[in-house]
C-alpha cells in the first residue's frame, strides 16, 4: 500500500461487488413484477420498500466500487469497463424505485394486461442480463455473449413495439386525461428499464471481446 492506493489486484472482491449488483437489478425486476400483480394494497407497499431498499443497497455497492477504482492500482477489468457496469448496473434499481413510487401513490392498476405485459419483457430481460453477469468472470466463448446480447435486443425491440401499441390503447380507451398522463409515464419507466438490460448486455458484449 503506497499512499493510500493499493497495488495489488483485488479481482475477487470486484467480481464479488458486480455479482451482488446484478442480483439486486435481478431482484428489482422481479419485486416490481410481483408489485403489478399484487391486489393487496399493504402487500403492494411492503414490495415497494422492499424494492427501495435493494436499491439503497445498489447505491452502496456502486459507491464502494468507485471507491476501491480509486484505492487500487491494478483492476482485472478496464478501469472505465467497471465504472460502466457499476453505473450501468445501478440505474435498473433505480428506474424500478421510481416506477413502484408512481404506481402505489396513484394507486395504478394493470388495465388490460398493460403493466403484465411490460413487466414480463423486463423480467426476460433480467434473465438474460443476471446469465452474463454471473459468468462474467469465466466467460470466454464471445459467441455465446453474442447470443445472450441478441436476445436482449430482441426484447428491446419487442417492447419498443408493445410500448407503441399500448400507447394507440391509451388514447383510445382512456377518457382521463390524468390516467392517460400516468400511465404513459409508467409506460416509458418501463420500457427504460429494458433499454439498461440491452445497454448493459452491450456493454459484457465489449468487455469479452476486449478478453477473448
Amino acid at each position: 500500500m503506497l499512499f493510500g492506493i493499493n497495488l495489488l489486484p483485488q479481482e475477487d472482491r470486484f467480481y464479488e461487488l458486480i455479482n451482488e449488483s446484478g442480483e439486486l437489478s435481478y431482484s428489482c425486476v422481479q419485486l416490481l413484477k410481483q408489485l403489478v400483480a399484487e391486489e393487496c394494497s399493504e402487500r403492494a407497499f411492503k414490495l415497494g420498500r422492499d424494492i427501495e431498499l435493494a436499491k439503497s443497497r445498489a447505491k452502496t455497492i456502486t459507491h464502494e466500487l468507485t471507491e476501491k477504482l480509486c484505492q487500487t492500482f491494478i483492476t482485472p477489468l478496464d478501469r472505465e469497463d467497471i465504472h460502466a457496469l457499476a453505473t450501468g448496473m445501478y440505474k435498473i434499481p433505480k428506474i424500478c424505485e421510481k416506477t413502484q413510487e408512481r404506481i402505489l401513490a396513484f394507486q395504478l392498476k394493470s388495465s388490460q394486461n398493460d403493466f403484465f405485459k411490460l413487466t414480463d419483457n423486463m423480467a426476460e430481460a433480467a434473465e438474460y442480463l443476471q446469465f452474463l453477469v454471473q459468468h462474467l468472470k469465466t466467460l470466454k466463448d464471445s459467441q455465446q455473449v453474442h447470443d445472450k446480447s441478441a436476445l436482449l435486443h430482441n426484447v428491446e425491440s419487442n417492447t419498443d413495439e408493445l410500448l407503441s401499441h399500448l400507447l394507440v390503447e391509451l388514447f383510445q380507451k382512456e377518457s382521463d386525461v390524468k390516467q392517460v398522463i400516468l400511465r404513459k409515464d409508467v409506460y416509458n419507466l418501463m420500457e427504460s428499464i429494458v433499454d439498461r438490460h440491452r445497454d448493459m448486455g452491450n456493454i459484457i458484449l465489449e468487455i469479452v471481446l476486449k478478453h477473448s
